[in-house]
């Protein structure tokens, strides 16, 4: 992260009368004016000296020498109650995006900005995007969201209604309060230590979430957006990239790249050469004024999974997408080591489909889900209920939104669904599995909103406990993530269905598995369809 010049602080105080800090660099030798980028978190500006590396999750701020040569200030801000910024830290709160508002107003006023700010950065400095962006600061020209969440209670706080420890306590502890003792700050400054127990506190998608969550207020943002979503962080951050494209009202794209892992997504956005092609050119145009063809590029472009290249649509989904169902059934697929092996079917099922009845804690679990056989490599599938399609006969294109529709029923009051959709593929040594999507659901958050649901995207309101009577079917929509994937023929498609992760292979965004025991049914007969629901594209 070395670049060629020192930094000076500045100090803004907001008009809640909190003193933020911030470093200013800018371009060798000059004094401006220079169109600003912004990049705001909780992670130090101390701690830019740190390399973009896997070890260091936190180091997000792109290639800032490369911004530097071609004319851009870059303004690296520690948000309230983190760093060297006094106050409290609220993450994601809507006070937290006034005061970001305040400090790209601020920095609009001085001799070296031009008063065209943009904001820069992944995760949780896309977050500050998104949040900075719903308060609407006059001088805010132009966001480049990547890789980040706007709906904070869905997207990763509680998913399906179940809370995500694996991140939180990982993402708390270490990025934000160990690294501030590192750097001489006290674990209860700013009230830094409060922030998980503040978020398990509102289990319900209440008030507090709500001023925590862009989201509801992203459809008054009128500037110019790129949202960038990166299909290795999917668990994380690629359905608020999406849902915060569709949300926005002005100039928009969104590019769906290809990385599938969080250590290629955060090695892409330390790429010059990235930069150089998708984000350089977009702030050129809207900050610089300079003539380019980057709004003559598709309004959408993603990486399709399988296919292995990029393809582009007018809008996301894409408006050929077309509903897709594959039917549950009893009847064995002979493909995989399950606790059932079932089979998913395009033809509905007979009245005579019998159910799927499993028990939990499986007594086989050894890390979360997954197990491991007397040589002690593990199995991810064995102690998990599976439906399986016979290999497909053609190439079949499935990208946008889907669901599963699951009729069950539990011997307990409330239960949860986690269901995993993966591609078999034939190989020298056997079936390789590769995860296109996931979701999860609560039984007793079923309800839906209205408004915001969709044919192949629920979207669950999470306002109150819908009682769950044992023995009693009841029918849910879970919501698959945002997923592009070809099927060549040859493939088998899976669905994998639980109610825990594996510790091996979802982390770090593993749910609280809680105090679940009971037995679940799994409903798929003529009356009861379940069904996956996915979207499909016609192939030439």
């Amino acid at each position: 992260m070395d670049v060629n010049v020192e930094p000076f602080e500045i100090e803004v105080r907001t008009k809640r009368g909190v003193l933020v800090r911030a470093d200013v660099y800018l371009p060798a030798g000059g004094r401006g004016p220079f169109p600003v980028l912004l990049a705001a978190s909780p992670y130090q500006k101390s701690l830019r000296r740190l390399p973009a590396n896997w070890v260091f999750a936190f180091i997000e701020y792109g290639p800032m020498q490369m911004y530097l040569d071609h004319g851009y200030a870059y303004v690296a801000m520690d948000v309230p109650g983190s760093g060297r910024s006094e106050g409290n830290w609220d993450p994601i709160s809507r006070e937290e995006g006034e005061a970001i508002h305040d400090v790209i107003e601020w920095i609009a006023q001085q001799s070296w900005s031009t008063g065209k700010i943009g904001m820069i950065g992944q995760s949780y400095y896309c977050w500050s995007q998104w949040n900075a962006a719903r308060t609407r600061p006059p001088h805010l020209t132009t966001i480049v969201a990547y890789d980040g969440a706007c709906d904070m209670y869905r997207d990763w706080m509680y998913q399906g209604g179940i809370p995500v420890v694996g991140f939180l306590g990982a993402w708390l502890m270490g990025a934000v309060m160990l690294q501030h003792q590192a750097e001489g700050h006290s674990i209860q400054g700013g009230q830094r230590h409060l922030a998980l127990s503040d978020m398990l506190s509102h289990p319900w998608d209440d008030e507090w979430q709500r001023r925590r969550s862009p989201f509801w207020e992203l459809d008054q943002v009128d500037i110019p957006v790129f949202s960038i979503g990166v299909w290795g962080k999917a668990t994380l951050h690629l359905r608020g990239n999406v849902m915060g494209y569709g949300r926005v009202k002005g100039p928009k794209q969104l590019l769906i790249t290809h990385p599938q892992t969080w250590q290629a997504a955060q090695a892409l956005f330390a790429d010059e050469a990235f930069h150089k092609q998708e984000i350089l050119p977009w702030y050129d145009f809207h900050l610089k004024g300079v003539t380019n063809d980057v709004m003559q590029r598709p309004n959408v472009r993603f990486f399709v999974n399988g296919e292995d290249q990029y393809r582009a649509a007018d809008s996301w989904p894409p408006g050929d997408v077309r509903p897709t169902s594959f039917y549950l059934s009893s009847e064995r697929s002979g493909a995989v080591k399950s606790l059932n092996d079932g089979s998913l079917l395009e033809a509905q099922p007979s009245a005579a489909q019998a159910p799927t009845s499993w028990s939990y804690p499986d007594p086989l679990w050894m890390a979360g889900v997954s197990t491991f056989d007397a040589n002690g490599i593990p199995d991810h599938v064995a102690r998990v209920n599976t439906y399986t399609t016979a290999p497909f006969n053609r190439d079949r294109e499935f990208t946008g939104h889907g669901a599963l529709v699951l009729h069950a029923s539990s011997d307990q009051r409330d239960f949860e669904v986690y269901a995993k959709v993966q591609i078999l593929s034939p190989g020298p040594h056997g079936l390789r599995a590769r995860k296109v999507s996931q979701g999860w659901l609560r039984a007793s958050h079923r309800a839906e909103d209205p408004v915001l649901s969709e044919e192949l995207r629920p979207f669950h309101s999470h306002q109150k406990a819908d009682p769950v009577e044992p023995g009693k079917i009841y029918t849910l929509r879970v919501e698959l993530l945002p997923m592009s994937f070809l099927l060549r023929k040859g493939d088998r498609l899976r669905l994998e269905i639980s109610n825990y992760d594996s510790q091996l292979v979802d982390q770090p965004m593993t749910h609280w598995y809680g105090p679940k025991v009971g037995s679940d049914t799994y409903h798929h007969d003529a009356l009861h369809p379940s069904r996956l629901l996915l979207p499909e594209r016609p192939r030439s």
